[in-house]
């Protein structure tokens, strides 16, 4: 049997060397920008600081892969020594530059550097010699942490192995740093968006560092500034022009919020008679049949509905590269008026990664399958059947203080679209396989309504309702390119008339945030792809698809070929306000301005 040298220790010693480089580094983070995190009390900050330590180790670990691949291997020549020692001084002095450049560029952008940084290029490089000049402490502070790399490098301590003790000890080592680098063994890997936890977004940047969030974002295709207008303000402007309008006259007094998003439930699903009990229920109150959402995925309606921030880039907004920027969601406004907020799935935590992003945005409780007191509810696939997590939900919001806001997502719609066996052969069967699993949750949303209709906070209560997307479609009017995206929009409140509306009136996802904020009063911050539904103008539906935007405004319907935009009907201004919507979007996210 062959025996094997590794450096074990020397290999945790590094990587304890570059530990301590990153705690510093944060630790200087909150020297640097005391002024901007004043409104966090010390036990905040310091929890954030705590909780770093998660992103700390990924970090490390991160930084150091190459490192740790190339010590395992059982070289003992001085000569490789020598090379293990420059991989690791490279490595770090590569990535912790990033940190210390942070400690000024942050207040510019407000959140951690990430690779598109480089999209500056031939700006960096040209002021390169006044950036160095101007921040010459950071290039000391730099140079002096590369120094302590170089000179605190251990010294080599062999440990001797044979062969299968070599592979055991390699194997163990490989598993526990994908465990590290995931930062533990929940369902999805930590991200960025996974800091921001906390009540106050800045208490998130306390916890990140942005040698993490520049290794995350590396490789990923960056998105270059948009320049259509003169300035972003004219875009601003120019949307403003074409979107502004009056708001509702009549006000809710502090209702409760209760937002109903239903898996795949297509407006078709509806008017070819899927959903006879809830079609029904969408008489009374506002039923928008002109409605679309902003995405085509799950993880593309939740930005849409609670930021009013439509799906605008290829990947989901919280799984992109500006997933820590600072949002204003709904559930933070409402919570800023004395909500209770919560979200409710029945699926696994960590799904989709909805739980990361509804508390980074906001929301005091997520409730997911875990919670849920009857395990053997659960389909077998995604999670708990929905007519059984629906009055778990019932049960939940009745031990709830007004005022509260929720949000509960269903999930039975969904392929393989299992049903509980006491409702097999109960529905239509359709010509979908999916007609039967809605007619089931047509049956479950309609007995929940019946049972909340007993409580006593079901009175002052403003319910919407609409699908996050649309799935397999029958008909030939729905197989178009906006008819892939029409969901209903429904508001309802028992005791409140609504104002006078437009049935046919164009609407979307992102315009459910304004009009909760019109409705209840609140001068809490919007973003401008939506506006209430009771306002005059005409209503917009934006959308992103295969790498080119869609509009539809009024009656037109604008597109963009390459770098071309043409409209149905001919309509330059109409083309003009999907250029600014653009503008507006991208570099606002580039900018972290989209919210003040």
């Amino acid at each position: 049997m062959f025996n094997c040298r590794i450096d074990l220790r020397g290999i945790l010693k590094c990587l304890a060397l570059t530990w301590s480089l990153v705690l510093f580094y944060r630790f200087l983070f909150i020297i640097f920008n005391l002024s901007y995190l004043e409104a966090l009390t010390f036990s905040e900050i310091g929890l954030a600081y705590l909780y770093g330590l998660r992103f700390d180790l990924a970090t490390v670990l991160i930084i150091n892969l190459i490192f740790i691949l190339a010590s395992l291997v059982p070289l003992p020549h001085k000569l490789y020594q020598k090379i293990l020692k420059l991989i690791f001084v490279i490595s770090n002095a590569g990535f912790l530059v990033f940190n210390i450049a942070d400690l000024e560029f942050f207040s510019f952008i407000d959140r951690k550097m990430t690779w598109d940084i480089f999209d500056m290029g031939s700006d960096v490089q040209n002021q390169m010699g006044q950036l160095i000049l101007n921040y010459w402490y950071l290039t000391a502070l730099w140079g002096g942490m590369v120094l302590g790399l170089w000179r605190f490098y251990p010294r080599r301590q062999v440990n001797q192995f044979n062969g299968l003790q070599w592979l055991g000890v390699t194997f163990l080592i490989l598993v526990l740093t994908g465990v590290g680098i995931r930062g533990g063994l929940q369902l999805r890997s930590i991200s960025p968006k996974s800091a921001f936890i906390f009540e106050r977004h800045e208490a998130g940047n306390i916890a990140l560092n942005s040698a993490y969030t520049m290794a995350r974002s590396f490789g990923k295709k960056q998105i270059p500034m948009v320049s259509y207008f003169k300035t972003d303000q004219v875009a601003m402007d120019f949307i403003k022009q074409k979107l502004g309008g009056s708001s509702s006259q009549k006000k809710l007094h502090q209702p409760n919020v209760v937002i109903i998003i239903v898996e795949s439930l297509s407006q078709e699903y509806i008017e070819t008679g899927y959903t006879p009990l809830m079609k029904k229920r969408f008489e009374k109150g506002v039923f928008f049949k002109e409605a679309y959402a902003n995405g085509r995925r799950s993880i593309e309606a939740l930005p849409s509905i609670l930021l009013g921030l439509p799906s605008i880039l290829q990947k989901p907004i919280y799984q992109s590269q500006f997933q820590s920027n600072k949002f204003i969601g709904l559930p933070q406004v409402l919570k800023n008026r004395g909500y209770h907020t919560s979200f409710f799935h029945g699926g696994k935590t960590g799904t989709m990664d909805f739980d990361a992003f509804v508390k980074a945005i906001g929301v005091d409780l997520y409730v997911g399958k875990e919670d849920y007191p009857k395990q053997e509810h659960d389909d077998g696939h995604w999670g708990i059947y929905d007519h059984h997590f629906l009055s778990f939900f019932h049960s939940s919001l009745n031990r709830l203080t007004p005022p509260f806001f929720t949000t509960l997502f269903t999930l039975s719609s969904h392929q393989p679209y299992s049903l509980p066996t006491q409702f097999q052969n109960k529905f239509p069967k359709g010509q979908l396989p999916i007609h039967e699993s809605i007619g089931y949750v047509d049956f479950a949303l309609d007995n929940f309504f019946k049972q909340i209709e007993k409580e006593s906070w079901y009175a002052n209560t403003l319910f919407i309702l609409t699908g996050d997307h649309t799935q397999k479609l029958a008909t030939k009017a729905y197989q178009t390119a906006w008819g892939r995206y029409r969901v209903p929009i429904w508001f309802y409140h028992p005791q409140f008339e609504f104002p006078t509306y437009e049935p046919q009136k164009l609407t979307q996802h992102a315009d459910i945030y304004p009009s909760v904020l019109d409705l209840i009063g609140s001068d809490g911050p919007h973003l401008l792809f939506g506006s209430s539904v009771f306002s005059e103008h005409s209503g917009i539906a934006l959308n992103y698809t295969s790498g080119h935007y869609l509009l539809k405004h009024g009656e037109t319907r604008v597109w963009q070929q390459g770098d071309q935009f043409r409209s149905d009907p001919p309509d330059r201004s109409s083309q003009q306000l999907l250029k600014a919507l653009i503008q507006y979007g991208i570099n606002g996210l580039k900018k972290n301005t989209l919210f003040p």
